[in-house]
């Protein structure tokens, strides 16, 4: 059998690309569940893997170390999850590594070398897997056939359609977090959120039903919706079983994690599949934390049973306080569920973190948008994330924004928090800049939300990383 390595290479930009969400830069490092996932599938096929992530080796590889360690290795394949961020890295690297192993092959998968394959494809010996990857891999590494898949052939890039949907959540095998290439770093992978360590992240669905016209769902769901060509309509959301959920929580105790972040687009669905995994999450004794609509967190029995299951954090995706914005952004979202769903979480002792985003809509305004910050000073609330609405290729809202003339920045140069790629008429690229610096400023700089966040801190080694990320976001 071949021997295939998954790679997170040492970042070629002044910071680190976030792969596995793919949008944003790291804060703190991630497992990358979309090369995990491929990977544990050749692993039940009798392939042998490898994995390298850069970023928890210590000291960590730079970029001659990483090609040193290429040249003298004996892969037959590497695999890149390309996301956006990581273009300029994996586009240095491919040429570097094919020179080093030209018998070797380079397999890519993601959502940037799912819009664009032909950017990657410029040797015979690189092949870009389209939308979700695991099941058109085996099928190539089973039967030599490319499915789902796009190619260099005689100078021109040739595209093979999918066969099928690809495999449903309960057909994956759980991702390996014991592979001999990981398990050096587990105690390495640690996440503020959480007071228990090792974290890891984990998945009980795929995808999200709902229409918000900004959206730009983690890497392997945005992956899948660009080579669906869904436009602007969602995709069919895959979820796991109850027991299902269960089982990979229960393995990732046995292997020594202590608490979980469930990354799902939308991790609550439907509440008796939800108060089934809560029911099987209980005994564990594990914190964890998800992603979830504030109009799913209204229901007390829910929030209830989610705290005694060991959830200790929500983050809700919030994006405003003003009602007209969210109907126009077509959040399907009542402002009143926000305080319902921040006033029960808060009583049965869940940690709430508002996502808030500007720019969303050119007729939200700046008094609007200060007046969300008002509103979330008043809140029973500690931890918000601001962010700046960004066109992410590929995305409904890229459309939008260059149909109607309000993209100023066509680049892959993005970063929501902190850079504006658009221009409203009545608020300026330089005027969401200013107003998303602002707001960190004037909820974070208060004396009682900085007493409370010093009060979390127990040892020097959180403190230098709280005021790694402070600095990150308030500069």
């Amino acid at each position: 059998m071949p021997k295939v390595t998954f790679l997170e290479p040492p970042a070629c930009t002044e910071r680190t690309p976030e792969r596995y969400a793919g949008c944003s830069y790291e804060l703190y490092h991630f497992p990358d569940l979309g090369n995990l996932y491929p990977m544990t599938c050749l692993d039940r096929i009798g392939v042998q893997t490898a994995y390298w992530d850069c970023a928890m080796e210590t000291p960590k590889l730079d970029q001659a170390g990483f090609l040193a360690r290429i040249a003298s290795d004996d892969s037959d394949y590497y695999v890149l999850h390309a996301v956006v961020l990581a273009k300029p890295t994996d586009l240095f690297y491919i040429p570097e590594i094919l020179k080093r192993r030209p018998t070797a092959k380079i397999l890519l998968h993601g959502p940037e070398a799912t819009r664009v394959p032909g950017e990657y494809l410029t040797d015979a010996r690189i092949v870009v897997f389209r939308g979700e990857i695991e099941k058109p891999l085996v099928t190539y590494f089973q039967t030599g056939r490319l499915v789902g898949a796009s190619w260099l052939e005689d100078g021109a890039v040739r595209h093979a359609p999918h066969e099928d949907s690809g495999y449903e959540m309960d057909e994956l095998p759980i991702p390996r977090r014991d592979h001999p290439s990981l398990k050096p770093f587990m105690f390495d992978y640690l996440n503020p959120k959480f007071s228990q360590g090792p974290f890891t992240t984990a998945l009980a669905s795929r995808g999200c039903s709902f229409r918000c016209k900004f959206c730009v769902p983690i890497s392997i769901s945005f992956a899948r919706e660009i080579e669906e060509g869904t436009n602007g309509k969602t995709t069919r959301v895959k979820k796991a079983s109850p027991a299902r959920v269960v089982e990979e929580a229960k393995y990732l105790k046995d292997l020594g994690y202590r608490s979980i972040h469930f990354t799902d687009d939308q991790f609550l669905w439907e509440k008796t599949r939800t108060m089934a995994i809560l029911e099987g999450l209980k005994p564990l004794g594990m914190q964890w934390g998800c992603l979830s609509r504030a109009d799913f967190l209204t229901d007390e029995e829910v929030i209830k049973a989610m705290a005694e299951a060991g959830c200790v954090s929500v983050d809700i995706g919030v994006e405003s306080l003003n009602q007209e914005t969210l109907d126009e952004i077509r959040k399907d979202l009542k402002v009143e569920d926000v305080y319902t769903a921040v006033e029960l979480l808060n009583k049965h002792g869940i940690e709430p973190k508002l996502n808030i985003m500007f720019g969303t809509s050119p007729t939200e305004s700046q008094e609007d948008m200060l007046l969300t910050v008002r509103k979330l000073r008043r809140m029973d609330v500690r931890n918000v994330m601001f962010s700046i609405a960004t066109p992410f290729k590929g995305s409904e809202f890229y459309r939008y924004v260059k149909e109607n003339g309000f993209l100023v920045d066509d680049s892959d140069a993005i970063n929501p928090m902190g850079k504006s790629m658009i221009s409203y008429p009545t608020m300026t690229k330089e005027h969401l800049e200013r107003l998303e610096k602002l707001a960190y400023r004037s909820f974070y700089l208060r004396p009682a939300q900085v007493v409370n966040r010093l009060k979390r801190v127990r040892t020097p080694a959180q403190f230098v990383e709280a005021a790694r990320i402070a600095y990150r976001i308030l500069t």
